[in-house]
């Protein structure tokens, strides 16, 4: 499934500008964990680490919402949305109540949603996260993440598209015209309609999908290792077959190294002794090209 990019998600912002200054009137979360807003009379979908847009999708919200929706209902619910704003170069947004509290739905990797008081401390979140040398927590202040200097560059024709497969489902999206496929008035209207008609993934496969990329990490990881030993193996084979090959000479150069040492020779001296014979020694090794 396709994940939001930087442009992609401005673009879904950008469409909710015009709910700034409304109600927030109710939170929901589904069972799949996407958490919805209705903000005056549209809803804001957000599923975290994938996307954040206007939705037109009838999702059934939990029978009993968790503790963290249940805060949410209880804390935002009838605030105004002040300002809804995308942090530059980011994917994360901000929702700003009129009354300073702030909710941020963070993107990147696994997502999050970060509620903070109006001194920045965090209140409540979905997931702690000790990451990228920042503390998501209960009690601390938000900070973003270390940003990386970068100007994504944006399509020379832009479009809201979505690219359809031979049988007309829908197998990405995009905001360059040039890549064609069925075409929308609004960013939003795309990615509903590309979400909409994937098929969920169950727990049960996301999970067995995981165990298997260990398991080939794993197997990738024991082929790296018995290939270097083969190596080692290799190259030790050659040197014991040219030692046996040799072992009249080899032997031969023990008795002189045996001979200069017994005569108070020193380890230089010996080892020009031994440059004739492509051999020098290094303490008690014999070191020798055959």
């Amino acid at each position: 499934m396709q994940k939001m990019s930087f442009l992609e998600l401005e673009a879904a912002v950008a469409e909710l500008a015009h709910l700034e200054g409304k109600r927030i009137a109710k939170i929901r979360r589904t069972d799949g964990g996407i958490f919805l807003f209705k903000i005056g009379s549209e809803e804001v979908l957000f599923e975290p680490g994938v996307r954040l847009h206007l939705t037109r999708q009838a999702l059934r919200a939990c029978e009993r919402p968790d503790g963290f929706a249940s805060y949410l209902r209880k804390n935002f619910e009838g605030k105004t949305a002040a300002k809804i704003s995308q942090v530059p170069r980011e994917r994360i947004v901000e929702i700003v109540a009129k009354s300073k509290e702030r909710l941020i739905f963070e993107l990147f990797r696994k997502g999050n949603l970060i509620a903070c008081g109006e001194d920045g401390i965090i209140v409540s979140c979905l997931e702690m996260d000790t990451a990228g040398g920042r503390r998501i927590a209960r009690g601390e202040a938000y900070q973003c993440p270390k940003s990386t200097p970068f100007e994504p560059s944006k399509p020379e024709k832009p479009g809201f598209f979505v690219q359809l497969d031979k049988n007309n489902a829908p197998v990405s999206y995009s905001l360059d015209a040039s890549k064609g496929g069925r075409e929308f008035v609004s960013f939003s209207e795309a990615a509903d309609f590309y979400y909409s008609n994937q098929s969920e993934e169950s727990k049960a496969e996301s999970d067995a999908k995981e165990r298997v990329k260990k398991l080939q990490e794993r197997l990738s990881s024991q082929e790296k290792i018995l290939s270097e030993l083969a190596e080692k193996r290799k190259s030790a084979a050659s040197a014991g077959d040219a030692i046996y090959e040799n072992f009249q000479g080899v032997e031969e150069l023990l008795q002189l190294v045996r001979q200069l040492k017994k005569s108070g020779k020193t380890e230089e001296q010996i080892n020009r002794e031994l440059a004739g014979h492509k051999a020098k020694i290094s303490g008690i090794s014999l070191e020798l090209q055959l």
